[in-house]
């Protein structure tokens, strides 16, 4: 355990909230940070503006460490390949009509359903193009809930768990469940194909699509993380 993780771990345990509140403390004092330093740092504004002005912009939004060669890539954390750090959840830093398509990969279910995903959802609609396409992957409850439900072997083998052998913080199989719906915190919400649809419909978007790992309306949003290919709910739709 390094130094860092030393320190980390002595703030958790005498914490006067649990890990989970800590964590989710800890996370919007981040965004708070990022969202402070937008407003007030020149030089960040410059090079965030640089960036947006820049034409046919595929944006990544949320892409954690899978940021892609030649898009805009945003996080909250300065990780490889992001190309600026920026508080998603409500505003988008682009202007209207200026987005070829935006990737959502495994970020949709950490943002609040009421609070966050509304103003996300617009704001998405706002910078897109007229016709670009929106893809949204999250992970498939249904999957996991018919797996749990049925207790089949095979399904949740073909979602990368071995029941027979779970790994460690597993101690049965609604760990697993309890994992894709909360992830200590993290996941805010746990969504399936109608779910999705009728949030997407709600917003405006056409054209959605149900769609599977690799496959999309725009041929430029087809490269999907491997690691998420065998859980995930993947949908499109067009503004």
């Amino acid at each position: 355990m390094t130094f860092k993780q030393k320190i980390g771990s002595l703030i958790v345990k005498n914490a006067p909230v649990s890990p989970e509140i800590f964590s989710i403390l800890r996370g919007e004092f981040r965004a708070f940070r990022n969202r402070l330093n937008y407003r007030l740092n020149p030089f960040k504004k410059a090079a965030v503006k640089k960036i947006i002005n820049a034409s046919n912009i595929s944006l990544n939004v949320g892409c954690g460490p899978f940021g892609h060669d030649g898009w805009v890539n945003v996080d909250l954390m300065a990780l490889e390949n992001v190309s600026f750090t920026y508080d998603t959840r409500k505003h988008l830093p682009f202007k209207d009509d200026s987005v070829e398509r935006i990737r959502v990969e495994h970020f949709f279910e950490h943002i609040d359903k009421s609070f966050e995903a509304p103003f996300f959802l617009e704001e998405c609609k706002r910078v897109m193009k007229p016709r670009a396409v929106l893809r949204i992957a999250v992970p498939d409850v249904e999957k996991f809930i018919n797996a749990y439900y049925h207790n089949d072997e095979e399904s949740w083998k073909a979602l990368g768990y071995n029941i027979n052998n779970l790994p460690n913080g597993f101690d049965t199989k609604i760990a697993i469940l309890n994992h894709i719906f909360r992830q200590d915190g993290e996941h805010k919400y746990a969504y399936d194909w109608e779910a999705l649809q009728f949030l997407l419909t709600k917003h405006g978007f056409k054209n959605i699509t149900r769609q599977q790992y690799r496959q999309s309306l725009d041929e430029q949003l087809v490269e999907d993380q491997f690691n998420h290919s065998n859980h995930s709910l993947y949908v499109d739709c067009v503004k």
